[in-house]
């Protein structure tokens, strides 16, 4: 097992991408196509999600969607499920518990582990509590962080933090393995899970919450610990001279496909002063980077400078310009960064690719009836998948931007 490595000068803390359109002014940017890909009715039958019944007790993002290889999976907290699909809607697997959920019609008979196969489709009953993010690697194997029963949940002091959740792996047949805890298979349960990762190496990365750290587990293909980073909240890397008030916050952490690295982007803050009195009046949005960070060497790389959405908005003194950070959705494997904002035709998204800071700018249109509940994925190769909810049904889309910037893996 390599080292592990002593605390960082800096946070690693991940937002889920759950994004409402808020009032933006409108933009003239081009538009990029999106392609629907199948709608899902909302229930507790096989191939319908639960999206706005939670149990009063769970706490967190309710749905969320991942996608592989041009399948989909979709994590539906409401109904303590797991659904994947092709891209054209075929439903393929169901992975349920049978307290909250119908036996799925197709199940036949149930072999003793859990899995009910059919031709084509399978079932898979398991007792899950709050499934929300998901994985899966190139060996099909489906990394799921959930919720563990309330009396089985620790508190660390020292932390000051419930550990809670764990991670479930299936094989590639649906059979459910085992579960991950922090030091590996059977661990102790992890701080809550704000991400899960996997590589081309089918390594897993974890990254968990603290009220003063985020830590980052990375596992080999067989689950054995390999790094446990922990990362401070209150020294996070700066370019600011020595001495020059600034208040940096972490937007997002993401797992570098190749290489043993973590890019995290950085979003800085500077003071308001009020000019008649000389008094603080709050703090304004000035600049935002990425750090590119190499665990096996313990250090930083070069500073990666973000673009920043710049726009216009009115009040009752006239108009005026202001300026805010994209959020950072994540990395293609050939280092493109995606990043995206909220404006009155949707999302913004600005792709930028770190080898020749080339940009590019598009509008990802979403109709205001579809903003009952957004979630939002980048894949590996480039392409946006979203579950986008209206008050009649879902709808699983897409975005190729892989086609329309080349190759970017």
């Amino acid at each position: 097992m390599k080292p592990v490595i002593a605390p960082l000068a800096a946070v690693l803390f991940l937002f889920p991408v759950l994004v409402s359109v808020t009032g933006c002014t409108g933009d003239s940017r081009k538009v990029l196509e999106r392609e629907k890909l199948f709608s899902l009715s909302y229930g507790r039958f096989e191939d319908e999600i639960d999206l706005f019944n939670l149990d009063s007790g769970t706490s967190g993002p309710d749905t969320q969607v991942f996608m592989r290889d041009g399948l989909v999976y979709i994590a539906n907290s409401g109904a303590k499920k797991i659904l994947q699909f092709t891209s054209y809607g075929d439903l393929l697997s169901v992975y349920y518990n049978p307290e909250t959920n119908p036996v799925p019609s197709f199940a036949g008979a149930d072999p003793g582990d859990g899995t009910v196969t059919a031709t084509t489709r399978k079932a898979v009953a398991y007792p899950f509590n709050h499934p929300v993010y998901l994985s899966v690697d190139l060996q099909k194997r489906l990394f799921v962080a959930d919720q563990l029963p309330r009396e089985r949940f620790e508190f660390d002091s020292e932390q000051r933090v419930i550990l809670r959740d764990v991670v479930l792996r299936f094989n590639p047949d649906g059979q459910f393995l085992d579960f991950l805890g922090q030091e590996g298979p059977g661990g102790t349960p992890f701080p809550p899970i704000t991400a899960l990762y996997t590589n081309v190496r089918n390594e897993l990365v974890v990254i968990s919450k603290t009220p003063d750290t985020t830590i980052v587990f990375w596992f080999d293909r067989d689950g054995s610990l390999l790094y446990q980073v922990p990362v401070s909240v209150n020294a996070l890397p700066s370019f600011y001279p020595d001495g020059e008030k600034v208040m940096p916050t972490l937007d997002r952490i993401v797992m570098d496909q190749n290489q043993v690295r973590l890019y995290m982007k950085i979003d800085y803050y500077t003071p308001i002063i009020d000019q008649s009195t000389g008094a603080d009046a709050g703090i304004a949005y000035d600049a935002s980077a990425i750090y590119p960070f190499d665990i096996d060497k313990g250090a930083y790389g070069e500073r990666i400078d973000v673009p920043f959405y710049e726009g216009v908005d009115k009040d009752s003194q006239g108009t005026f310009t202001y300026k805010k950070p994209y959020e950072l959705l994540g990395v293609t494997s050939g280092q493109w960064f995606f990043f995206c904002t909220p404006v009155d035709e949707g999302y913004l998204l600005e792709a930028l690719d770190s080898k020749t800071s080339r940009v590019h700018q598009r509008i990802l249109y979403v109709s205001p009836d579809e903003l009952a509940y957004n979630a939002l994925i980048l894949s590996d190769d480039g392409i946006l998948t979203a579950l986008l909810a209206s008050g009649l049904n879902a709808s699983v889309v897409w975005w190729r931007t892989d086609s329309l910037f080349g190759d970017i893996r």
